[in-house]
């Protein structure tokens, strides 16, 4: 089926959590271009969902929205069980990032266990549950959004983070090797430093943060984007258990 864009309907369906974030929208509109449907999650970006959500219908892509915390118990077993039934051809788990960033000597227990919650727990759900269907159809890809903070450890005030990311790395790996029999291939997009918004939230020099990459300067979404669309889509017929670092050379 092609839609009124001109673009190839590829009868698949993405879902992408986090999708209101720079990352996130920036996968979901590559993966519409490729014409894929999306389910986009989102937290509490209400505008910046609805505003994403209408201009991909404007171009023809059918889009569903979905709202949920992913630090609450109640709303990811809702999420997991909307997604479910839904079609899902391709999970690419984005949400995710510091709860509270805080000395790692200030932590507590419920610090940590929100950052777990959102960065390892929620996808772990998610990954499981649409699991089976991918299986059942023979077809599906996860993509687990890590961060060069797993490579690297973090730093003081992200202790809790780069230690959830190593645990979702963890997660790739175990669903690479249960699901490649049954074509479902998983993998993991590890990020540098990328140009965002959020980095404006944390005081640091950024010029020299960028001059520590190799290349040069900051990742783009789109960089990202472009990489996850490559193994999280039906491009990709071989490649799964591995890490993609799109940082630069870092």
């Amino acid at each position: 089926m092609t839609d009124h864009s001109g673009r190839q309907d590829k009868g698949r369906t993405v879902m992408v959590t986090g999708a209101t974030s720079a990352i996130g929208s920036a996968v979901v509109q590559e993966f519409a271009r490729h014409g894929w449907a999306v389910v986009l999650h989102y937290h509490t970006a209400t505008e910046k969902a609805l505003g994403l959500c209408a201009s991909l219908e404007a171009k023809g892509t059918r889009c569903t929205l979905i709202q949920a915390d992913l630090c609450r118990q109640e709303q990811v077993e809702e999420l997991c069980a909307k997604a479910a039934a839904l079609g899902i051809s391709s999970l690419v788990n984005n949400a995710g990032g510091y709860v509270r960033p805080v000395p790692m000597e200030q932590l507590d227990f419920n610090d940590i266990a929100a950052t777990f919650a959102l960065n390892v727990i929620a996808p772990m759900l998610l990954a499981t549950r649409l699991f089976e269907p991918m299986k059942a159809a023979g077809f599906g890809r996860i993509i687990n959004i890590s961060s060069v903070a797993a490579k690297y450890g973090g730093s003081r005030t992200s202790l809790d983070y780069g230690c959830a990311k190593r645990a979702l790395e963890g997660l790739t790996k175990t669903l690479a090797r249960e699901g490649a029999a049954h074509g479902v291939l998983a993998n993991t997009i590890r990020p540098g430093f990328i140009d965002t918004e959020a980095h404006a939230r944390f005081p640091k020099d950024l010029t020299a943060r960028a001059a520590m990459i190799p290349v040069g300067r900051a990742g783009t979404a789109q960089e990202v984007a472009r990489a996850v669309y490559a193994l999280g889509s039906d491009e990709n017929t071989f490649i799964t258990n591995e890490i993609l670092g799109v940082a630069g050379g870092e």
